[in-house]
């Protein structure tokens, strides 16, 4: 009785199954007996005569033997069919393999008949190879059946190679310039029997050609990449030999170029990719921008070279211009300086760093600061007057580098002032109806009356108007920042209002651009040198720290400390939202709106605008920094003009929506969120139904990041105190209330008029 043994084993393409053989004698019994007979043989199984079938065939067969057992079994697979083969691939039993298994899994070749289809957005080689399978038994006494045979057609697909570094152009079929010498990098996938079931392809090669005519000349008008798709012949000679996909130290799959071979500067090239899977099929098409590129071997090809600083923001250079990127700041800021560098988008790669403060002679090593290192990437500083500038050297693999340049310009601080108002709301003198928004003339008296309780405070010299007086909505310069102990800055929501848009708007490091004008943030200087700030306006949409936010980010709620570019999934990757200044200085680490644009998660489905309206703000007496200010009024309701029947806030037809929330619970508890420690909220809302997510949460803070720090004043009183915070304009509420507030944070400021 035949038995099954071994297990169903693979041979490559080479035709060499990997089986373990047992062995199939070929004696034959010796002495009298009757005539032995042969054995048979047949196929139970394997792809239908004559049909086409992937490169990996598995076949099963049977056998007996009428007077005996059946020893082993012999196969053999070869190109073409029956009649077209050639006939010495089975002549002898050393063409022959043995196996004691019923079935077995073949990889045969395909690497003919190769023709292009389409998949998607990508065209790939189509191979086939037609093949014919023999098998026959062996019996015990080493007598032959007849074979048996199958002829089938072997198919695969070619793999697909893209080129990923250089990083390709957004218009594909750009030549684009690089540098002397250049990292290539490319990524490739083999489709087992279509683009979606990939593996890794076994091999890669590459080449290199000057962009010449087939009779060596240079021809602007000649199309390189179509002559080696039509004509692949005449670049054979270009490839490198075969590399294996897996190869140690990523080999097969990166190289340089420049390094050891000679490219023609100013001269245009091509450079592509082949793979090979392990049926022989090759990538045979060549697209532009996808598996071979066009470049220009370019002589200005400088790296990038980014400069960061946290409170300078972010400055880019390329190339050695000399000229510097000036900046105003106060005397004892200490600056921590951090480098950058990208040669990718030319296929270079950075080596090394070098900087000096005020480098006299850039040819004398000892005007530096440093050696050109790979480890240098910052430096810090603190400087107490005149003027000081950084250099910086980026240098690549090529010896291209760039040179970068920021000067410092140290001013008085002198703080010899008590209060400055900012007045940044701007409005109009329009009549005056359903007070949603106050008048230009109402919100300055406001203002002007709550600041003259400080003592000293005169309006002609202490009020910066943002939208007159030839401002133009720019900034106060930091020399008049410099002055004072104290600032109050009011702001508002409306896109023209842009002073504090620019001073807190925060840029990553991956969307600093070259030469781009980024206004220094000198309120989070001010507060690190002991001044006070009181910051309150118009919150609602782009208003409070939503302006520090590029407005395709404005989706709400958001952590500041990792979705500072929009809402995600997860606090992996880019966290430099820590920096910013409503992360670092005010300790917000979620922001929230009343009115804005909100998250589409299914979490978000309890936000209703006039659920979650405020209604009236309660002092947080829980907070111990909060505590320590008494006379704090309990609560904050709104004014009672503001609420008149049919006014825009009368609470019968909507509740007060102007407001920003910091770290609402509801959603700190949905994406396991924790409160910095220094986080203290001095007042929280109610809104109009307490069923809203929004109830309890914080909507004015105490700012004690700096509460300790006395300023180092010119003249007067210089105390340590913290800042405050309302994400909301005062404008809008009690009188009585807001007074009393104010007089609380200047006698903590040491400025209450007496």
């Amino acid at each position: 009785m035949n038995s099954k043994i071994g297990t169903r084993l693979l041979f490559g393409a080479t035709l060499a199954i990997l089986v373990a053989v047992f062995g199939c004698s070929e004696d034959t019994m010796i002495g009298a007996g009757t005539a032995n007979k042969s054995p048979e043989v047949w196929l139970s199984s394997g792809p239908v005569e004559g049909t086409t079938t992937g490169y990996q065939v598995h076949f099963y067969w049977g056998g007996w033997d009428p007077d005996g057992e059946i020893r082993c079994f012999e196969y053999v697979v070869v190109d073409g069919y029956p009649l077209g083969f050639h006939r010495e691939d089975t002549t002898g039993l050393d063409k022959w393999r043995k196996s004691s298994s019923f079935d077995s899994i073949f990889k045969v070749s395909a690497d003919d008949s190769a023709k292009e289809v389409d998949y998607g957005n990508y065209a790939y080689t189509h191979y086939s190879k037609t093949h014919t399978f023999f098998i026959r038994a062996v019996d015990l006494e080493g007598k032959r059946s007849d074979p048996v045979y199958r002829s089938f057609t072997a198919w695969t697909l070619a793999p697909f190679i893209e080129i990923t570094m250089p990083r390709p152009p957004s218009n594909r079929n750009q030549t684009v310039s690089l540098g002397k010498v250049i990292k290539w990098e490319w990524r490739g996938t083999d489709p087992i029997d279509s683009p979606e079931n990939t593996q890794d392809p076994d091999s890669i090669r590459y080449l290199y050609h000057q962009l010449i005519t087939p009779s060596g000349n240079d021809s602007s008008e000649f199309d390189i990449i179509l002559d080696l798709n039509e004509h692949p012949w005449r670049y054979e000679g270009d490839w490198s030999p075969w590399i294996s996909y897996r190869a140690p130290g990523d080999s097969g799959r990166s190289t340089w170029l420049g390094d050891d071979e000679i490219l023609t500067l100013t001269k245009a090239h091509i450079f592509a990719v082949q793979a090979k899977d392990e049926a022989g099929a090759v990538t045979a098409i060549f697209t532009r921008g996808v598996n071979v590129r066009q470049f220009i071997v370019s002589v200005t090809a400088f790296p990038f070279l980014t400069i960061t600083e946290p409170y300078l923001g972010g400055f880019r250079f390329t190339g050695t211009n000399l000229r510097a990127e000036k900046r105003d700041l106060p005397p004892g800021v200490p600056l921590n300086f951090r480098f950058l560098g990208d040669a990718s988008e030319y296929g270079g790669e950075i080596v090394c760093f070098q900087y000096g403060w005020d480098v006299a002679d850039l040819n004398n090593p000892s005007d530096w600061g440093s050696d050109c290192s790979p480890f240098n990437r910052g430096c810090t500083a603190i400087w107490y007057s005149g003027v000081h500038t950084l250099f910086v050297r980026c240098v690549d693999n090529s010896g291209s580098e760039t040179l970068g340049l920021i000067e410092i310009n140290i001013v008085p601080f002198t703080m010899d002032r008590n209060l400055l108002w900012v007045d940044d709301f701007p409005s109009s003198n329009f009549s005056q109806q359903d007070y949603a928004m106050p008048r230009e003339d109402e919100h300055d008296a406001f203002w002007v009356a709550l600041c003259r309780r400080a003592s000293g405070f005169d309006p002609t010299r202490d009020v910066y108007d943002a939208a007159s007086g030839g401002s133009n909505f720019s900034p106060p310069k930091i020399s008049l920042i410099g002055r004072y102990k104290n600032i109050v800055w009011s702001y508002s929501s409306d896109l023209t209002s842009i002073c504090w848009d620019d001073i807190v708007r925060f840029t990553l490091e991956s969307q600093i651009e070259t030469g781009s004008q980024l206004v220094v943030n000198y309120l989070s200087i001010f507060l690190a040198k002991g001044g006070h700030l009181l910051t309150e306006g118009r919150s609602d949409r782009t208003g409070g720290f939503a302006a520090m936010l590029q407005s395709n980010a404005m989706v709400f709620p958001l952590n500041l400390r990792c979705e500072i570019t929009g809402p995600r999934e997860g606090c992996e990757g880019d966290t430099s939202g820590v920096y910013s200044m409503g992360y670092r200085d005010y300790c917000i680490t979620m922001l929230d709106k009343v009115t804005g644009t909100f998250r589409s998660d299914p979490d978000m489905r309890m936000r209703r605008e006039q659920l979650d309206a405020l209604e009236f703000a309660v002092r947080d007496d829980a907070d111990s920094f909060t505590a320590d200010m008494p006379g704090l009024p309990a609560t904050l309701t709104l004014w009672e003009e503001v609420t008149k029947t049919d006014r825009y806030f009368d609470p019968r037809k909507r509740g007060f929506n102007y407001v920003e929330i910091y770290d609402p619970q509801y959603w700190m508890n949905q994406k396991q969120a924790k409160s910095q420690g220094c986080f203290h909220p001095m007042y929280r809302m109610r809104s109009r139904n307490v069923v809203s997510p929004v109830n309890n949460t914080a909507i004015a803070l105490v700012v004690t990041k700096y509460a300790g720090i006395v300023p180092d004043v010119g003249f007067g009183p210089a105390v340590a105190a913290p800042s405050a915070h309302f994400g909301f304009e005062l404008w809008f509420f009690n009188r009585a209330q807001v007074n009393a507030l104010i007089d609380v944070i200047f006698e903590k400021w040491g400025i209450k008029a007496g």
